[in-house]
């Protein structure tokens, strides 16, 4: 049934800083549906009354996240906002040690490695941002909010988990990228990234949080005020937004270097009427590769 109430979809949303935000939105009086792969969200869900809903899902998998975004746009009729990569159960660092020697013999190579945290942590969210982008459109308003979850290691150099790293790292260039395009289009879809530091939630040892000192900790509630604040500025868009310690700041991509970086990576190619062109030639090379 249709609501008059924003409507907000959490992923990882049954512990750590998926279950302060909703707990927040729930007190700001939002629909909230909640997916997790952790089945204890059923209990909080219950707990927190009518205006949540739990759907226990593996975030890797777009048929499973498809099916949540249906279900709550049929329960609730709208789809204001998304959250994100808040993966505490489900989100995971790297399994292996990417970098170690392989115990592989022979000439036909190591086998394939585990790459889950990819699988996870990336594609996990570009799964809901693309369903998301598709429920916002049938708004009557057209409009959204997506944010989504990256971390300090989407900025910084992070040897000991290469892969979490590059995920991380690939979330904030999807949210800069797509903001930027929401933009152009004239849109009234927001996307943007917001980068924990430390957090104590389940995807690291309570041994691990223990050991660090308190100044550099990042509380969940800083992760909530930055939703917060994406809730509340309509002209917030395609940012980077790093959490912490107690300070939330805005990170500015990287300036062009030249002219030329400007030109390529800038769009001021399309300047020339040749956007199209361009696009609809990396679509056609790419269907080569369709198996």
């Amino acid at each position: 049934m249709a609501t008059n109430s924003p409507v907000a979809i959490i992923t990882g949303g049954a512990s750590g800083i998926g279950l302060a935000t909703v707990e927040r939105l729930v007190e700001l009086g939002w629909n909230v549906s909640i997916i997790d792969f952790n089945g204890a969200g059923a209990d909080i869900a219950k707990c927190l009354g009518e205006q949540t809903f739990f759907h226990q899902a593996n975030v890797a998998s777009y048929e499973a996240q498809a099916d949540v975004f249906s279900q709550t746009y049929k329960r609730w009729g709208r789809i204001d906002f998304v959250n994100h990569g808040n993966f505490v159960e489900q989100g995971i660092l790297d399994r292996e040690d990417f970098c170690a020697p392989s115990e592989a013999s022979g000439d036909d190579g190591p086998p394939r490695p585990d790459v889950l945290v990819i699988d996870v942590d990336l594609y996990g969210v570009v799964w809901s941002t693309y369903l998301a982008l598709h429920y916002f459109r049938k708004n009557a308003s057209k409009a959204g909010k997506l944010a989504m979850t990256s971390s300090s290691a989407g900025i910084y150099a992070c040897s000991e988990i290469p892969l979490y790293a590059a995920a991380k790292h690939g979330i904030i260039g999807l949210a800069r990228g797509l903001g930027k395009r929401m933009k152009e289009q004239g849109e009234p879809i927001t996307v943007n990234a917001i980068l924990p530091g430390m957090v104590a939630t389940g995807i690291l040892s309570g041994e691990i949080v223990q050991s660090v000192p308190l100044q550099y900790k990042t509380p969940a509630s800083l992760i909530v005020d930055a939703v917060e604040m994406i809730l509340k500025d309509d002209s917030l868009t395609g940012q980077a937004i790093e959490c912490s310690g107690a300070e939330i700041v805005l990170r500015p991509a990287l300036p062009f270097v030249n002219k030329a970086s400007e030109y390529t990576a800038g769009g001021k190619y399309r300047e020339g009427g040749n956007a199209d062109a361009v696009l609809q030639f990396g679509q056609q090379r790419g269907r080569q590769f369709d198996m």
